[in-house]
This record gives C-alpha cells, structure tokens and sequence, in this order.
C-alpha cells in the first residue's frame, strides 16, 4: 500500500474569515474503507517565510516538498499502515492530513521524523474519525462544480482548444418534462440555444457562447445549479466541440 496515492488528485481552494485555504485532495478518499483508518492526524509545518497569500516562496515550496518526501518514505520503511490524503496551505502553514489505522504504529516514525526536524516546531494533531477530513478537506458541492468545470476546461485545452475563441458550451439538464419546459424557457430569455429537449427521457441540452474562461464558466454553473433548485431539475455538467 503506497502511503501516498499516486493517482487522481485534485485542487481547489475556498476563504475563511482568516484568509486563503488552498487544499490538495485525494478524489478517491471517499471509496476508502473508512474503518481500516479510523484516526486523523495532521502534521502541521510552520513555513518560515509566507508569502501575503499565507502560502511559501516557490523555494520553500521545493523545501516543504522535501520534508513530505522524507516523512512518508520513513512511514513507508516501517509498513505504517496509513495513507495521505490531504494537504493544506493557510495562514503561513502546510499540513499534510493522514487517516491511519492506529496510532501505535504511527507515533514512533513520526516522532523520530520530528525530531530530525526540530528546528521547524512542526506540530501533530490527532483526531478520532474521519470529521476534520471531510469538514476541512474534501470539497463542498460547489467545490465540486468548480472542479468539473476546470477538468472540462483543461480536457479541451489539452486538445488544443483555444481559450480565447468562442465554444459553444452544450449544458445538460435531467429531470421530468414539465420542469425541464420550464428551465428551458428560462434559460433561452438569457441567451441560450436550445439543442435538444427529450421529454420522454428527462434530458435537455441547451447551449451559450462562451470562451473557456474559468471563471464565468463556473458562474454559469452555479447559476444552473441555483435554477435547477428553483424548477425541480439536475444540472448534469457540460461539454464542447474543440475549438482551433
């Protein structure tokens, strides 16, 4: 078991009344056997130079890189059973959040690992449960959206979509007909094009021009997702032709 999952992670970001919490999360964390790692801990590294947005200069950067790299080579020597799933960056701080399946295994790598360090005053906070995971680290439904929208966006421009050209984003909608009328009507007073409204299958595409701005992407689907609430339907995300 790699302590550190290789594969499909994600990022995104959201404010608190303390400023900026930029995360860095497994997306497969919630198909985990929860039982088999009943316990949090966060390993928590002051950076000893933030920058205005609480996060480290790109040297730090590499320096903090560092000392995740060595912690979790010295749990993977000792077969800790225990997987990484988190990493924060807030307030001039880099937690690196673990779920773990007992601490007796746990404590004396870390510790040891500590002490190599103890120049940095780096804290460990332990946790019953997988609470701080999914109330700090994994993202809110509206996260998620942002997150969609963004592995749609870098699909196309992966395939050399360009940004600045204008796409025509096919949204897809799900729900019974007469909702799905009524979201349709609504949506074609703000511009949209209608596509396809499949009242026997619950399914309607309509479509605006937009550019592959990020940002007013994820507007409209927060609006989407506000409207769908309104009328009773489910906004199943978007696509588009790529753009050259």
């Amino acid at each position: 078991m790699k302590i550190v999952p290789e594969k499909n992670w994600e990022f995104y970001s959201y404010q608190t009344d303390k400023g900026l919490v930029v995360v860095g999360f497994h997306a497969d964390a919630d198909k985990i056997e929860k039982a088999s790692f009943p316990y949090c801990a966060r390993i928590i590294i002051p950076i000893k130079q933030p920058e205005n947005h609480g996060g480290p200069s790109r040297e730090e950067a590499n320096a903090l890189w560092a000392l995740e790299d060595s912690l979790t080579e010295l749990l993977s020597s000792h077969a800790v059973p225990c997987q990484m799933l988190g990493r924060l960056t807030h307030e001039g701080l880099r937690e690196l959040v673990f779920q773990l399946h007992d601490w007796e295994t746990f404590r004396p790598p870390v510790g040891m690992w500590v002490m190599q360090h103890d120049d940095l005053n780096i804290d460990v906070s332990e946790h019953e449960g997988w609470g701080f995971f999914f109330e700090s680290v994994w993202p809110s439904p509206t996260s998620w959206l942002l997150i969609s929208d963004r592995r749609v966006v870098d699909s196309l421009l992966r395939s050399g979509s360009d940004p600045k050209k204008l796409h025509s984003l096919e949204f897809v909608f799900r729900g019974p007909a007469p909702a799905l009328d009524q979201m349709r009507s609504a949506l074609l007073g703000r511009g949209y094009t209608s596509i396809d409204l499949k009242p026997a299958e619950g399914v309607l595409v309509i479509a605006k021009s937009m550019t592959l701005d990020l940002g007013p992407i994820y507007d409209a689907s927060l609006f989407h997702e506000e409207e769908s609430r309104k009328f009773g339907t489910q906004y199943d995300g978007w696509g588009c032709l790529v753009i050259k």
